[in-house]
């Protein structure tokens, strides 16, 4: 049942419709920060959640800064991964994949954010599967281009 969820969740914050809620994604890592067993008592969506928070305050865009975590094509990757299994977040999940996936999401909402770029119409799956292939120096880069930066 919270694999089903968990594929609803990861659908739906994939369309281009969806937002994310920062301020839940970072109540949900601070949390998860200070559980006593948080590795054993985090679900997959807590673990997207928090890689959310993650990912979008491991990354900036602006005039003075432009910086993200060296991993983004790979936390990108993982997303697509997921979004593209037969099951979307099937078994084979780990909380560790799903908040990587979460980090690549944080990262694309917190450039498209600096962009002015409405939040609405920020296409993650699209996007991440441009950014997996690309080096970590270019990563940002190529998100600015999709959502107008560049």
């Amino acid at each position: 049942m919270q694999r089903l969820i968990i594929a609803i969740l990861l659908s739906v914050f994939s369309l281009s419709v969806a937002a994310i809620d920062i301020n839940k994604a970072c109540k949900e890592r601070d949390e998860q920060k200070h559980a006593l067993l948080s590795n054993l008592s985090t679900s997959i969506s807590e673990a997207l959640l928090a890689g959310q928070c993650t990912g979008y305050e491991q990354t900036s865009y602006s005039n003075t800064n432009i910086y993200s975590f060296a991993e983004l094509p790979q936390a990108c990757s993982e997303f697509v991964e997921q979004k593209k299994a037969f099951l979307a977040l099937d078994i084979s999940t780990s909380v560790l994949e799903a908040k990587r996936a979460g980090m690549c999401m944080g990262a694309i909402y917190k450039i498209a954010k600096g962009c002015q770029h409405e939040h609405y119409r920020i296409n993650y799956g699209y996007i991440a599967d441009y950014v997996r292939h690309s080096r970590s120096s270019q990563a940002v880069d190529y998100i600015a281009e999709y959502v107008g930066c560049r």
